[in-house]
């Protein structure tokens, strides 16, 4: 009678971890376009900008692109981990096309990045017009207003160098700085001009029970000032798994005026 009641137990048991798993991998593989809506100083004219980090294994849904493709996005921005170790060049000059085929696109390095040939994915950034940022800025030209784009290198790496990254913006146009690592509001100060800051890499803790996670969950806030936007990203690490941190891209308006607002 004993074996029988373990027996039924741990089947029981067994099921309910089997169900949860299904559960979590049913989340990680969620095609989410949150919105959101912050005000730039300097900025003329509306800016419609996609934003999506830590892809990794997955390939950028095409029902997500033809959704974004109806806001009329004029700027993608990618956040970093576009890939690791082990996945196919195929795939990821696949997510390149997806997402060049939507506007003007730059990509900022993630810690993954490093584990996939370099030469490799410079040669996808040139054959789909990809403009890469390594501690570097651009001017980005938006209806005849210059906006800059600043993207800094892996800070986990030891690879960030903020101040090269500040050193071509023109302090008369809007900024926008683009880390994969959110720790680089540490490096922040308010005398910097920066008007927007998008952030990813930490998967909003991926695997969360309840309030507890390794991670803050993803969000907006305001550092010195400049508000910021830090994602729970579109792929996952590790695990194909998560639970109360689901995954996400970003559909962002950019209007001219003080105030912010995120969701």
């Amino acid at each position: 009678m004993h074996m029988i009641y373990w027996l039924s137990l741990a089947s029981a048991v067994f099921i309910g971890f089997a169900a949860l798993v299904w559960k979590m991998s049913g989340i990680a593989r969620e095609n989410r376009v949150l919105k959101a809506e912050f005000s730039l100083r300097r900025l003329n004219n509306e800016l419609t900008v996609f934003f999506i980090s830590d892809i990794h294994r997955r390939t950028v849904s095409e029902d997500i692109i033809r959704e974004v493709k109806e806001h009329g996005v004029q700027l993608v921005l990618i956040g970093g981990d576009l890939a690791e170790g082990g996945v196919p060049y195929s795939r990821i000059e696949e997510n390149i096309k997806r997402l060049s085929s939507l506007g003007k696109t730059y990509f900022v390095w993630g810690n993954n990045d490093y584990e996939v040939d370099q030469e490799r994915l410079q040669e996808i950034f040139r054959a789909h017009g990809v403009t890469p940022l390594r501690n570097a800025s651009v001017l980005h030209d938006h209806q005849g207003q210059a906006v800059n784009i600043c993207g800094v290198d892996d800070i986990r790496l030891e690879l960030d160098d903020y101040p090269a990254a500040l050193r071509g913006v023109q302090q008369d146009f809007p900024t926008i700085l683009v880390s994969h690592n959110p720790e680089i509001h540490h490096q922040i100060q308010e005398t910097d001009g920066i008007d927007l800051i998008l952030s990813g890499h930490t998967h909003g803790g991926q695997i969360r029970l309840g309030r507890f996670g390794l991670c803050e969950i993803g969000g907006t806030g305001t550092v010195h000032q400049a508000p910021y936007l830090i994602s729970n990203g579109y792929g996952t690490s590790k695990l194909p798994l998560r639970l109360g941190a689901r995954p996400e891209t970003h559909l962002i308006k950019l209007v001219p005026g003080p105030c912010m607002e995120g969701n």
